[in-house]
């Protein structure tokens, strides 16, 4: 920054982080928001399960003899067993640190899928794609603005500066001294091409691409007309199948949980409308949705 200016250079680095934070932000809301949990005791939040399953992978149920139910990170703190899963696990948060607990008896592990992958890594590189893709566009847009590269010596900068003021000014004429050497004045037109609608398009692939990581359907009206059924029931598919990923390793987790504890906590995709490439700022709350049919874990 300079004279109280922000240099481009300086403004770019800010678009490029801003972008990313954007599209992760929006991202990000939307995968916490597609599983509806039912039930939950002891006033709980069903935020704090799907942050922990974003961000970690697995979070732990079980019950404090003070606080009752709580939901909190683990720790493996024993051996695993002949299927590789945790025996003894510890329970701890901010402020909290719980004593070790009998996996499968005093507690439940509850995962992201089968694998405890967290959501996190994945979100951030669709984020980067589109943020890529939107910073392109940014950039090709800007291209169209100005068009040339104009070559003069160091003497006749200043003037040549001077007069592309007055055209821009929309000056009726410009008039130059006739000691200026307009012979060493080289136009080099960049000709940029208007991608920026490709690039639009591709923008859109990578959204409908993370939808479809992420369970949601992504084929509106328009694109599902120029589908052959065949097409679309593998896009179908496709999103049931990331879906049901997500959605089978809670369901388990809610039959562990009821049986263990006596709850009757249930797990459901939320009913919601898909949603929509946004080039605005992400919303406080991102995807909405409504209630929708049980299905039992």
């Amino acid at each position: 920054m300079k004279d109280g200016l922000i240099s481009y250079e300086s403004m770019a680095n800010y678009l490029n982080d801003r972008v990313l934070t954007h599209y992760f932000n929006e991202l990000m809301l939307i995968s916490k928001s597609i599983y509806e949990w039912v039930n939950l005791p002891n006033n709980m939040d069903e935020k704090w399960i799907e942050d922990y399953l974003f961000s970690e992978g697995k979070c732990l149920f079980f019950k404090d003899k003070i606080r009752g139910e709580m939901v909190t990170a683990l720790a493996p703190h024993g051996r695993v067993n002949y299927y590789n899963e945790e025996t003894i696990v510890r329970p701890y948060a901010l402020d909290y640190e719980g004593p070790s607990l009998q996996n499968g008896e005093d507690c439940v592990v509850i995962r992201n899928n089968d694998e405890s992958l967290p959501t996190t890594a994945a979100i951030q590189l669709f984020a980067y794609k589109l943020a890529q893709v939107e910073r392109t566009i940014h950039v090709n847009i800007e291209a169209q603005k100005t068009p040339v590269i104009v070559e003069c010596n160091n003497n006749e900068r200043m003037s040549y500066r001077n007069f592309m003021k007055q055209r821009n000014d929309n000056e009726p004429q410009i008039i130059v001294s006739d000691k200026m050497n307009t012979n060493g004045i080289k136009v080099h037109d960049l000709k940029a091409p208007p991608v920026f609608k490709d690039l639009e398009l591709q923008k859109h692939m990578i959204w409908n691409e993370a939808m479809t990581f992420l369970g949601l359907n992504n084929s509106n009206q328009d694109k599902r007309e120029r589908l052959v059924a065949n097409e679309v029931e593998a896009n179908n598919e496709q999103v049931e199948g990331c879906l049901n990923a997500g959605l089978k390793a809670r369901q388990r987790a809610c039959r562990e949980i009821n049986r263990i504890f006596g709850t009757n906590i249930s797990v459901r995709k939320r009913i919601q409308d898909t949603p929509k490439l946004s080039d605005s700022e992400p919303s406080s709350e991102g995807a909405n949705g409504s209630e929708g049919g049980d299905t039992n874990g």
